[in-house]
């Protein structure tokens, strides 16, 4: 057996023999499911997160709620299935997708429609429309996925004007130096910051109006994760948002296996940099007594990898 498997059998063995506490509380496990119940993916987790808002999430959420599931709701905050937002009579609005300096639209994988966005006002009123048929529906939380923000970005006609209003001055190309780039990032930064606030505080609000209450989190990639890949996040400042929950620490085989630099050798270190992401992500939230849930996800987003080398990594994760 290799390490991983050897390190998860003795594990596994281990927590065979010890009766374990019972429940506070019934979130302790959650998946993410976009179709309706089917017998095929009832794993028996606590949740079921109702991934996006159309006509048909409330019969959705009522068929896992009939199962006994709690259940939550996620979508994007920098991306999603927004087409009544940028789809116009003229083609997609791109002067509110992020742009490189040579006009390259940063698209959400190999999506022509889904575009990484800037978080403008008019997008954030979009987005609270957006998520209210899931709070009438009863969720019990609601998880803002990924706010993003690529740091080769900045060109685009919706960051500049954002750049005037934050700064008071015209827009600077974010190459133009070490402080034009500072405040940029500093940008991107604010700008989802404030989207989550606002669109947090709309979901507590509603609640608070219907009698209920519902939990905001935000899945997103470590900050060790955002620096190699060259992402801007305001994620180390949510916890001083009054209506941040928790997080979900996505960590997978995707993130872990990234190279990276110890003593001058360059190479993936799955199961070193799955722990330390994990931690970095716990120790942030650890102090403030809220939530967050480790995520594991035995297939990355990369196909062009053989089924044992997923079953490796995801091993090598889950040990972590």
């Amino acid at each position: 057996m290799d390490f991983c498997s050897t390190i998860l059998a003795v594990v596994l063995a281990c927590l065979a023999g010890v009766a374990l506490p019972a429940r506070a509380q019934d979130d302790h496990t959650c998946f993410q499911i976009a179709s309706p119940y089917v017998p095929e993916v009832d794993i028996g987790s606590d949740v079921a997160i109702v991934y996006g808002v159309n006509a048909s999430f409330a019969d959705r959420a009522a068929l896992w709620r009939e199962k006994g599931y709690a259940v939550g709701m996620m979508t994007g905050i920098a991306w999603g299935s927004y087409d009544d937002y940028y789809q116009t009579p003229d083609g997609l609005k791109t002067s509110e997708i992020q742009t490189t300096k040579s006009g390259r639209l940063y698209m959400h994988g190999n999506s022509k429609t889904v575009g990484y966005n800037v978080p403008s006002a008019d997008y954030v009123a979009y987005i609270k429309r957006h998520i209210d048929p899931a709070i009438d529906a009863g969720v019990r939380s609601i998880y803002f996925e990924e706010p993003e923000y690529w740091a080769v970005t900045g060109w685009s006609e919706g960051f500049k004007k954002e750049w005037s209003k934050m700064y008071g001055v015209p827009w600077e190309a974010p190459d133009a130096g070490v402080d034009a780039q500072y405040r940029a990032s500093r940008l991107k930064y604010e700008l989802y910051f404030n989207a989550l606030r606002e669109v947090m505080a709309h979901v507590k609000r509603r609640a608070a109006e219907k009698g209920i209450t519902i939990e905001c989190h935000v899945p997103t990639h470590s900050l060790i994760s955002y620096a190699q890949w060259r992402i801007v996040s305001p994620e180390s400042h949510l916890m001083d948002l009054p209506d941040m929950d928790g997080y979900i620490a996505q960590v997978w085989t995707g993130t872990a296996r990234s190279p990276n630099v110890y003593r001058g050798v360059t190479k993936s270190r799955t199961f070193e940099t799955a722990y330390f992401e994990y931690g970095q992500m716990l120790a942030m939230v650890r102090p403030t007594g809220r939530k967050v849930w480790f995520l594991t996800d035995p297939v990355e987003d990369n196909p062009n990898h053989g089924w044992d080398d997923y079953k490796l990594n995801y091993e090598c994760t889950v040990i972590a």
